[in-house]
């Protein structure tokens, strides 16, 4: 049986594959501190509105104003069309940090997942989405000449 590997705290040792782990990313046009930032702010129709959460001091606070945003108003219409996507693009971006890529190559062919304990949708107690796409950019880096350890 292959190894497991469950994260959701940043202080754990594997909090590194937390979307609240401080790293800076860009999607080509700004930069974010974390990749939860990154995707909290695509959810916003508004252009000041993606700006403020991508300005938000931490992770948390992206996180709650990310999902305050309000369906036919501030939320985009095809939030739910998009969202793995948005999620796939924000952490290839995180893993363009040399340190972050190597850690994840590390990790072999463990199974990842993101152990919360009340998301359905991105959690192991719910569809594993976040650990899904994790694998799925481990796989892409090796392809794409990352080195395996």
């Amino acid at each position: 049986m292959r190894e497991e590997i469950n994260f959701y705290l940043r202080k754990e040792e594997y909090g590194w594959l937390s979307n609240f782990w401080r790293s800076c990313q860009s999607d080509g046009l700004v930069d974010y501190s974390t990749n939860e930032h990154y995707y909290q702010a695509e959810k916003a129709r508004d252009g000041d509105v993606r700006i403020w959460i991508r300005e938000a001091p931490n992770a948390w606070l992206a996180m709650n104003a990310g999902r305050s945003l309000r369906k036919g108003k501030e939320l985009r219409d095809d939030w739910n069309d998009i969202k793995v996507q948005v999620m796939l693009i924000g952490l290839r971006a995180k893993f363009m940090d040399e340190e972050l890529r190597e850690k994840l190559l590390a990790t072999g062919d463990a199974i990842i997942h993101e152990d919360s304990p009340s998301d359905m949708f991105w959690g192991k107690k719910g569809e594993d989405m976040l650990g899904k796409l994790l694998m799925q950019v481990r796989e892409e880096l090796r392809k794409d000449g990352g080195t395996e350890k």
